[in-house]
């Protein structure tokens, strides 16, 4: 164990803790992903950490087992989790039912790991925990270029930070797409843990060049 850990929070500062409002264009990426709908309070959400916390320990505790070898390992921090978010229904007076959510839940993974690694991992967390794993899915994901700022404070404020990146976007030319999904949140602070007033997300929404006029 004398490699170095990756520590993607650390060397891809860029990505995780944007100093003001930043253009930054994203490369695909891979990781372990749980899609699910519903308010993130309901069972369904808890569930879906649950499941890609264990699932990405079993990873980056595999040196200890040896029933479990992974060609090229290096060490590495578990990154933050990370979430897409859309809705089924539109905004009503700004304002969206959480239980329209939609969502996808995810851990960026080191580039070692690949779907043979995958199937492995939840071979093992299956047996070992008794969890169901069949809805855990494993591949890259783009989001090309994004605008995103470091929100500060409760979810429930961070409509205040995405209208600063939409008029940020309309003022420089570029113009916000929805994709997929509407937007991407990568949370900073463990939200199990941190008082909301002290919650740090980073927010981010999909962009690009050339605003119609």
């Amino acid at each position: 164990m004398s490699s170095p850990k990756i520590d993607y929070k650390k060397s891809d500062k860029n990505y995780y803790l944007p100093k003001g409002i930043s253009l930054i264009e994203l490369p695909a990426l891979n990781y372990l992903m749980i899609d699910g709908k519903g308010a993130p309070t309901s069972p369904a959400f808890q569930e879906a950490i649950a499941l890609l916390y264990a699932t990405a320990y079993m990873f980056s505790m595999s040196y200890r087992n040896s029933n479990f070898t992974i060609k090229n390992f290096q060490p590495f921090v578990v990154p933050p989790l990370e979430g897409l978010w859309t809705s089924k229904n539109e905004p009503i007076d700004g304002k969206i039912d959480k239980k329209d959510f939609i969502w996808r839940l995810m851990l960026r993974m080191p580039d070692f790991v690949n779907d043979q690694v995958i199937d492995k991992a939840k071979k093992l967390v299956e047996v070992k925990k008794g969890l169901d794993l069949s809805g855990l899915e494993f591949g890259k994901v783009e989001d090309g270029l994004c605008l995103q700022a470091l929100h500060v404070g409760s979810f429930d404020q961070e409509g205040e930070t995405f209208e600063k990146l939409f008029a940020y976007a309309e003022k420089h030319d570029l113009k916000a797409i929805h994709k997929e999904f509407h937007h991407r949140e990568i949370y900073i602070s463990d939200f199990r843990k941190t008082a909301a007033e002290k919650l740090k997300t980073t927010v981010r929404i999909f962009v690009e060049k050339g605003q119609e006029k």
